[in-house]
């Protein structure tokens, strides 16, 4: 039963205030790794305590041998090498939804949100996106080290009672021997992680504060464009910007979250690629606020927050719209956010409510007639409003019931996109078993109408799932069936690359997770999909794959998988079809491969991956590797390099013929050309940290992706998925190819950060761009690389100041 603290507490990790000498210890900490259900090597005593503003905790982490703690600088939000604490809590007992505080032994914070049982008991993953305002304090002793936290009533959400039972648990990494321990045992056979914590009991009239704060930010920013092609070949650009993030507690449960003129400059550049896939790339959210606390908002796999922001809706209509002598100026990638706002919370009978919206502004393309100089606009954007409504109702045995709407507005003509879903998990009270499934339906409206084809209606779209899956115990299995249906589309603030699809799935899996013979842990999985088109009901493939893992006494790690498609698929979305009438024969075709991951534990470290694919046609397959060491210099320095590279050889694939090409004149209007190429891909990342403290930092990150693209032929698409002859040569009269590209994007991303006060940051912000496409494919990856720097490139230069005030600090407390 916890006490409360009658003296105030000063976080400094020394432990010497009267009410810490009174109060009893929890110890007795249980193995999770590597040897589950055993007593932890290393004593652990943790002490709790309360008052009206916060809850304390106060942590003994005994060792014998206190000169092998690991201890090594991140920063704010990451784990290095490094011994770690983390409290778990989820007041409301509902063991689907808490958050966790994390310290390290180099006093580096990290706090995260669970939801939905967390996925696999990982102390540290869940929401790390989410930051509250809380303090901590480490300090090594002759015995080991400890750590003392704060964590005031406004970082936390719980029940509006006189007298609260909340659920507690305690965790403990020890790096160097890989040994995580929990004070209330965390089972591995059982899935979830909330759902196995212990009681904290005793707390008493306690009363949630004003939950009240405002980051305003302001930000400058200076970019410089070269072009050593173009006069003059250099131009600047300046602009100052600033906003405010407000956060508030309307209640004990529910908080709203509003940017205000947001400023995303310090996001981290997006991983572009040459796309020769018929679906779009989807990029990692890197926003602060759109993956800060979206737990509920990432219900049913129907928010793609990347929407927001994203593309203009008419931005490849502009070409078809220029008059005579008339250009392109400027045709902006991203359309400007007025705004976004967040509310969500769950209430004492379990219901999870969240809202969210947000408007972006009209955007504009501007067009200049060159003879005589003349500008106008064409509209390539109207104004947008988004929004996602979710309902998440916990139920017994950690299941749950989620209703979801999602919903986009635009002004004017241009039409606008609705999607209704559900989801549900059902479990049985030993959270053993579990029965999952939902459904969704997507619909079109064109100035108040739903959208209508010439012969059937094709905005109304949807989709059902359901599974039944074994959720813990050695072997697990799950078994499920989806349907999209032709018309299934939620791509206006989702994402979904494949419509008019029915997939039936079965996978297995059967971990060890005691140490056996020379291994800590293993685990093999078997997993089969066979696929059918669903309007047509045809049969397009059938897939198996199966994978394995090792883990040595040493921490060496190994895998190994395969696949393979013993029979032939009918891919019908690469032909770019609509009506899903044509589609390519893909030959039988397998895969093998392996991977490995040395002990990071050691200074120096590595990563490696190898495929190979095999195709039953003939010179047609498919080479992978990657290779990734890092060194750890010392508990500050860190580097890392990412080296990718894939050889797709006798590669076949949709083309779009060029009109100077020749035998192009003598093509029908329904022929579909494919050819066959090979592709070089290199995809290289360097990444280096140098954390000063653990409330300053700087970060590099550097990566160049380029590909190598050789057409060695084409042909026809003909009507049984086969490929024939075409006129269709894709050389031009001067025997110039006119599809081989050689295609570069190359950035560098360097972040100094200062946290200089509680939730308050300066940031100094270099971003370099370079993108260089040509049909020059002779040159070796460094004859290319050597040549980036002579291409048009961008420079910007930013800083950024946030500070964070919070009610509780400006108005006195009465």
């Amino acid at each position: 039963m916890i006490k409360r603290a009658n003296a105030s507490i000063k976080i400094d990790a020394h432990f010497d205030e009267v009410a810490w000498q009174s109060c009893s210890p929890a110890g007795d900490f249980i193995q999770n790794e590597p040897y589950p259900g055993e007593k932890a090597k290393q004593n652990t005593e943790v002490r709790v305590l309360y008052d009206d503003k916060a809850i304390y905790i106060a942590a003994n982490l005994q060792d014998n041998s206190p000169d092998s703690i690991l201890q090594q600088l991140s920063e704010r939000d990451r784990v290095g090498i490094t011994d770690w604490f983390a409290v778990i809590l989820d007041p409301y007992q509902f063991g689907l939804n808490g958050s966790g505080f994390l310290v390290t032994a180099a006093g580096v914070q990290l706090d995260t949100k669970y939801s939905a049982l967390n996925g696999g008991n990982r102390v540290e993953g869940g929401d790390r996106n989410w930051d509250a305002v809380w303090e901590s304090a480490t300090r090594y002793t002759d015995s080991g080290w400890a750590v003392e936290i704060k964590l005031p009533y406004s970082a936390l959400r719980f029940p509006k009672e006189d007298i609260q039972t909340w659920n507690i648990n305690f965790a403990r990494m020890v790096r160097r021997n890989r040994e995580l321990t929990f004070w209330n045992e965390v089972d591995p056979q059982q899935q979830g992680l909330l759902n196995q914590s212990g009681q904290l009991t005793g707390i008493q009239h306690i009363k949630s504060p004003v939950r009240l704060s405002a980051t305003p930010f302001i930000a400058a920013y200076t970019e410089n464009y070269k072009d050593n092609s173009s006069s003059p070949s250099s131009s600047w650009g300046r602009s100052i910007n600033g906003g405010m993030d407000i956060k508030y507690g309307i209640n004990d449960a529910f908080t709203l979250d509003m940017t205000l003129i947001p400023d995303f400059g310090q996001a981290r550049s997006d991983n572009q690629v040459l796309n020769l896939s018929p679906f779009e790339v989807q990029f990692d959210e890197n926003r602060p606020f759109f993956t800060e606390g979206t737990e509920l908002f990432n219900k049913g796999d129907l928010f793609y927050s990347r929407r927001i922001g994203g593309r203009p809706l008419w931005y490849y209509n502009v070409e078809g719209q220029l008059g005579e002598n008339e250009e392109v100026i400027n045709n902006p990638i991203t359309t400007p956010l007025v705004n976004a706002t967040k509310v969500s919370g769950r209430t004492t009978n379990g219901l999870g409510v969240g809202i969210f919206n947000a408007t972006s502004k009209r955007t504009f393309a501007e067009i200049e007639n060159a003879e005589t100089k003349e500008r106008r606009e064409i509209a390539t954007s109207p104004l947008t409003n988004y929004n996602v409504f979710v309902f998440d109702q916990s139920l017994k045995n950690n299941s749950y019931l989620t209703f979801i709407n999602t919903n986009v507005w635009r002004e004017g003509s241009a039409y606008d996109a609705n999607v209704t879903g559900t989801e549900f998990s059902l479990r049985n009270k030993q959270n053993s078993y579990a029965i999952n499934g939902g459904g969704a339906l997507s619909q079109q409206y064109y100035e108040g109408q739903q959208k209508v084809g010439t012969s059937d209606s094709v905005g109304l779209g949807y989709r059902y799932e359901l599974e039944f899956e074994k959720t813990s115990g050695n072997f697990r299995y799950n078994a499920s069936y989806t349907v999209n249906n032709k018309d299934y589309d939620i791509n206006d603030l989702g994402i979904n690359f494949r419509p008019n699809q029915q997939t039936f799935r079965l996978n297995t899996n059967y971990n060890i997770f005691k140490p056996f013979g020379p291994f800590n842990r293993a685990g093999v999985w078997s997993s089969f999909r066979y696929s059918r088109l669903h309007a047509q009901n045809a049969f397009t493939s059938f897939r198996w794959n199966l994978r394995s893992f090792f883990v040595t006494r040493d921490f060496f790690a190994l895998g190994l998988f395969g696949s393979l498609r013993p029979f032939r698929s009918f891919d019908y979305y690469e032909p770019r079809v609509d009506d899903f009438t044509r589609f390519y024969a893909m030959p039988q075709n397998g895969s093998v491969g392996l991977w490995g991951s040395s002990d990071y534990r050691k200074r120096f470290a590595y990563d490696f991956d190898a495929e190979v694919r095999m195709f039953s046609e003939t010179g047609r397959r498919t080479f992978e590797l990657s290779f990734g060491p890092r060194w750890r210099v010392n508990d500050k320095l860190f580097f890392r390099l990412d080296i990718e590279a894939e050889n797709r050889l006798g590669d076949v694939g949709y083309v779009s013929p060029n009109e100077e090409g020749i035998g192009y004149s003598s093509m029908l209007d329904e022929d579909i050309i494919f050819s066959r190429r090979d592709q070089l891909i290199f995809d290289n990342t360097f990444s280096s940290n140098y954390i000063f403290s653990n409330t300053m930092s700087l970060t590099l990150r550097a990566r160049h992706y380029w590909t190598r693209l050789d057409y060695k032929g084409f042909s026809l698409l003909d009507e049984d998925g086969g490929l024939a002859e075409t006129p269709y040569k894709g050389y031009d009269a001067e025997d110039q190819a006119l599809h081989n590209t050689s295609f570069n994007i190359f950035n560098i991303d360097m972040i100094y950060r200062w946290r200089f006060a509680p939730g308050s940051d300066i940031y100094f912000v270099w971003k370099n761009s370079i993108f260089k496409d040509s049909d020059d494919i002779e040159q070796t990856y460094f004859n290319n690389l050597g040549q980036l720097l002579d291409a048009p490139q961008s420079n910007n230069f930013s800083i950024k100041i946030v500070y964070f005030l919070d009610y509780l600090d400006v108005v006195p407390s009465t």
